[in-house]
């Protein structure tokens, strides 16, 4: 393990500025996505079944019948 981080240690040191940016945002991406997954899963949990049954099928209806349409004055 310690072999694998120096190397790649080694291969930053050589790196221009702007493409340690893109590594430096690819790695915290990395190491929060367990984070994110989690706020994303308890959102789905918070909204799921919100509209159910008649107000569910009426708002479904309503977005079918409009998502059409072009309105030229909005």
């Amino acid at each position: 393990m310690t072999a694998t981080l120096e190397s790649i240690v080694s291969d930053l040191h050589g790196l221009a500025a702007p493409k340690l940016m893109k590594v430096s945002h690819y790695i915290h991406m990395l190491s929060s996505s367990d984070e994110n997954a989690s706020r994303r899963r308890a959102a789905i949990l918070a909204t799921a079944g919100c509209m159910a049954g008649k107000e569910g099928e009426d708002f479904e209806s309503a977005v079918r019948e409009t998502a059409d349409r072009i309105d030229a004055h909005e």
